[in-house]
């Protein structure tokens, strides 16, 4: 469980460079959409990265910290998928589900 949950947070990490890269391939100019696209991205980034981080101090406020930003990640994530309807949204959705689900199944295996 530790393992995939580790291999679904990276591969969040690489979508969210991905993500942002593209922000200057899409958008010729720099204008709040541009922003906003381009903050989805490091979004995705600091979520992969604080997850990791919280699975290594192993601090218990800081690991639920981590559920809760990945519930709120996963309320942005559905909204994005629900609005876009692009397949990057739905690998982005499962992404997050899993990673919001498996932070949850381990904060309650610690308890």
């Amino acid at each position: 469980m530790l393992k995939s949950y580790k291999i679904a947070c990276h591969a969040l990490i690489i979508l969210g460079i991905i993500h942002a890269a593209f922000t200057f391939f899409l958008y010729n100019t720099f204008t709040a959409d541009t922003l906003w696209f381009f903050g989805t991205g490091l979004s995705y980034i600091f979520m992969g990265l604080y997850n990791l981080a919280s699975i290594k101090v192993k601090i218990e406020s800081i690991f639920s910290v981590a559920v809760v930003l990945n519930f709120i990640g996963t309320v942005f994530t559905i909204a994005i998928t629900y609005i876009l309807r692009e397949p990057q949204a739905f690998v982005a959705l499962i992404l997050v589900i899993f990673i919001f689900i498996s932070s949850v199944l381990l904060k309650i295996k610690q308890l």
